[in-house]
């Protein structure tokens, strides 16, 4: 009975006449901060906005009490329906234990609050002003600290308000418009909150960056060789998991509640992506059945639009398991079939899916994966993994890449054995006709010495031999540009180069066969070679380099030998006056002349001498194949260009936009028509 006694006197000399704590009351002590507590059940809530609710003796007792403020969610959650402001009062009956010892006190929302502790503001997050003005900021896990100076009763009181509460739960499906808010020793918090904050945001940026340029650097691939479409797969698949990298680091650490909210529609189509663009790159490289493929791109729109539409998974669930069993089938029959470098993707996914596999078994022990201790293991499998699939994705681009330059230079070297073949016998030849030369000369100058009277007729043989030479030397220009021609004679062999930026030129009458039934032989000769000889004059002008003709069809480039910085531009001018060249040459002699066709590419091209007799300059490479291509594709009369050379002249002449026109052997193109200059 004394001791009862005793305890009544020292409760009521310590925190005075203390009212009996009530459901809303915590018990703050040491031992309870240091276990870092969820204190969100059994606050006084009511919705409405007074300033004197924040004065520690304000009667709350009518106000209500929440079971849950936060992640009870649903029906069960009494307050559903807040959608403006409220106020939130705890009682905190302090021990003396924690006199004079930082407290944290972490708040989750994703709408503006002022945190007050007896009375007074101690933190706030946002700005408070009405429906329309009010502004909204996450706390982004930064803690409050607060230090009680006396034991006995304290009041933690907060104003919090969320205009968007009910719009964020129905368009975005935010888990929440409420508070969460833990209780714990600053030491401990601080300590936590920012280590995790330094592994995650390394973490994050790490493979943000990673991801981010292996989506760059393959994109660029794509872009320089575009046949191989299996980087712009695994371009779009890197830069999903950047995006999803990035996004995840802004919406757990960003102030602004955006990213936590439009991650409802950003993970769903990101994840879709990376789906996609898997799928894309595996039935590229290694299978040849489409049909998977189309049912994956289904899945890949209807999945996402499921999350959005009705919060169902099951989308996602059969779009990843049939995307990662795909993947494994293909590779492996790859692997079994020795395709070469199918191995390589080989390793990076069997990392991943041991990555799959051991997390699962993991969250199903474990329910979650911590930051600290024991879940190192798994952050170091799920690196492995994130990076094992997409660089050795990107190492078998790289080494399909190698392979096929390889060859490419084989084959650039065979021809430069012939090429050197032929040069060594025109060498031949050029020495057969100097030490006949000299044998000339010295004849001439023996008898020189003997008879006075041939001197006249010897130096007329000279001058003769001088003539031809000179001729020799003019056909040889004729035939060759006249740095190949230079270097032909200075070093008796040319070498096949590799001109980057040209523009290829073809041009091709249309009905050249019926134009024969309507001209004798030697009248369609003869406006063939006018036709021609006012092409030559009109490419001169304009530095272009003459290739060949071949039948009526009329070739040449400009940008080689001599690099041409307008070779676009000069290639499209002096087309557009071979055409008003033709055009007013048909109203001049009506059916006696014809219509052309014009087709213009530009791109890299290698360039050399081939053959052994009759040998000639000429051009090889797709630059040249399309470029054909165009010319195929045009009109009578019209000028039709590639995307490659729109893309260097649309400043300065008008283009018509044909779309995507099917081309023989190389699938759908863009083309354009050449309409005329941009008048200025």
């Amino acid at each position: 009975m004394k001791a009862i006694i005793l305890w009544i006197l020292l409760f009521f000399c310590a925190g005075g006449a203390f009212a009996q704590p009530d459901s809303s009351t915590l018990l703050v002590d040491i031992h309870a901060l240091r276990k870092e507590g969820d204190i969100s059940k059994n606050w006084r809530f009511k919705e409405a906005d007074d300033p004197a609710m924040a004065n520690p003796d304000y009667d709350d007792k009518s106000w209500d009490i929440t079971e849950s403020f936060l992640f009870a969610g649903g029906d069960s959650w009494a307050y559903k329906n807040f959608n403006s402001i409220c106020w939130l009062r705890k009682e905190l009956w302090v021990d003396s234990s924690v006199v004079g010892v930082p407290v944290a006190v972490s708040l989750n929302h994703l709408g503006a609050a002022v945190v007050y502790v007896d009375g007074a503001v101690v933190d706030s997050f946002g700005t408070i002003a009405g429906r329309t003005n009010t502004k909204y900021e996450s706390p982004a896990r930064i803690p409050t600290i607060i230090v009680f100076q006396k034991p006995g009763r304290h009041v933690l009181a907060i104003r919090y308000a969320n205009f968007n509460a009910k719009r964020n739960d129905e368009r975005y499906s935010a888990d929440y418009p409420g508070i969460d808010i833990t209780l714990g020793l600053a030491s401990d918090v601080l300590y936590t909150a920012f280590g995790e904050s330094r592994l995650a945001t390394l973490m994050f940026i790490l493979f943000f960056g990673i991801f981010f340029a292996l989506s760059l650097a393959h994109f660029f691939m794509y872009m320089f060789q575009r046949s191989v479409s299996a980087n712009l797969y695994f371009s779009i698949m890197c830069m999903s998991l950047a995006l999803i990298f990035l996004f995840q680091w802004l919406s757990i650490y960003s102030h602004e509640p955006f990213f936590s909210l439009s991650g409802h529609f950003v993970f769903p189509a990101l994840s879709a992506a990376f789906c996609f663009s898997l799928s894309a790159f595996t039935n590229t490289q290694f299978g040849k059945k489409k049909i998977r493929f189309y049912v994956v791109c289904a899945l890949s729109i209807a999945a996402p639009l499921m999350v959005y539409l009705s919060q169902s998974l099951i989308g996602f669930a059969i779009l990843v398991n049939l995307v990662m069993f795909e993947a494994i089938v293909l590779i492996v029959r790859a692997i079994f079939r020795k395709v070469k470098g199918a191995g390589i993707v080989g390793v990076g996914m069997l990392l991943f899916t041991v990555f799959i596999f051991l997390v699962s078994a993991y969250l199903s022990i474990m329910k979650h994966v911590s930051f600290n201790g024991g879940g190192w293991w798994a952050i170091g499998i799920a690196a492995l993994a994130f990076l094992g699939l997409p660089v050795s994705m990107s190492l078998f681009l790289a080494w399909s890449f190698a392979r096929v330059n390889k060859e490419l230079q084989h084959n650039l070297e065979q021809v430069q054995e012939l090429s050197e073949k032929t040069l060594q016998q025109e060498q031949e030849r050029i020495r057969l006709v100097e030490s006949q030369k000299e044998k000339l000369e010295t004849e001439v100058a023996a008898r020189t010495a003997e008879v006075v009277n041939q001197k006249e007729e010897i130096e007329k043989q000279h001058g003769e031999l001088k003539i031809e030479k000179q001729r020799s030397d003019d056909l040889l220009l004729n035939i060759l540009p006249g740095e190949i021609a230079e270097e032909l004679k200075v070093k008796g062999h040319t070498d096949a180069r590799m001109y980057n930026d040209v523009s290829v030129l073809f041009t091709d009458f249309v009905d050249f066969t019926s134009a024969g039934e309507r001209l004798s032989p030697q009248e369609l000769v003869d406006e063939l070679h006018s036709c021609f000889k006012a092409f030559d004059e009109i490419i001169q002008r304009y530095g272009i380099e003459k290739i060949k003709t071949i039948g009526d069809a009329y070739l040449a480039v400009a940008g080689l030998p001599k690099p041409d910085g307008n070779h676009a531009e000069h290639v499209v001018q002096a087309a557009l006056e071979m055409l008003a060249f033709m055009v007013d040459r048909k109203k001049k002699i009506g059916e006696r002349t014809f219509e052309v066709r014009i087709g213009i590419n530009s791109g890299n091209v290698v360039a050399g001498i081939v053959g052994i007799r009759k040998f000639a300059y000429d051009i090889w490479g797709d630059t040249v194949n399309t470029a054909a291509r165009m010319e195929q594709g045009s009109e009578p009369g019209r000028i039709n260009i590639s995307e490659a050379t729109y893309q260097l002249v649309r400043d300065k002449f008008v283009c018509t936009p044909r779309g995507l026109v099917e081309a023989k052997n190389k699938g759908v193109l863009a083309m354009y028509f050449v309409e005329g200059p941009v008048e200025r």
